[in-house]
């Protein structure tokens, strides 16, 4: 699974254009929201008796990604104009995943795969690579 047929990269980089005031746009609502998801996401993980490296893996890309950044703007209000653009966002997100071919049945499938497959999103993966080099070394 690519990274851009995931909305929580597209969340971090709103994120990151947000932190570094290229947006004025906030995202606190949608971190709320993917967080509140990924609860749910971790919940099915250890129903189904995912391994314990992807559960784990998982949870940092999670911190990573959703976590620390929510912790970073979590004294900003949230406006109506930033709810407005999270709708917008993923109006075009879903556009995106049209182009390529991609449903939300696509994604469901292919997160199910990872939690009763054992395989990694790809933020886990790329941890996983990260972890293997400097174990290696």
């Amino acid at each position: 699974m690519r990274f851009d047929y995931l909305f929580s990269y597209w969340i971090f980089f709103w994120y990151l254009l947000y932190f570094f005031r290229f947006t004025k746009y906030n995202p606190k609502f949608v971190l709320i929201c993917a967080v509140i998801e990924n609860i749910f996401l971790f919940c099915y993980m250890i129903y189904y008796k995912t391994y314990l490296s992807v559960i784990i893996l998982f949870i940092l890309g999670m911190f990573i990604i959703k976590i620390i950044p929510l912790y970073l703007i979590w004294n900003t209000k949230v406006k109506r104009k930033d709810i407005l653009f999270t709708f917008i966002l993923f109006f075009i997100y879903t556009i995106w995943l049209y182009i390529n071919n991609k449903s939300f049945y696509y994604l469901y499938n292919e997160t199910k795969q990872v939690i009763l497959n054992k395989k990694y999103f790809p933020s886990t993966e790329l941890l996983l690579k990260i972890y293997n080099y400097f174990k290696n070394k």
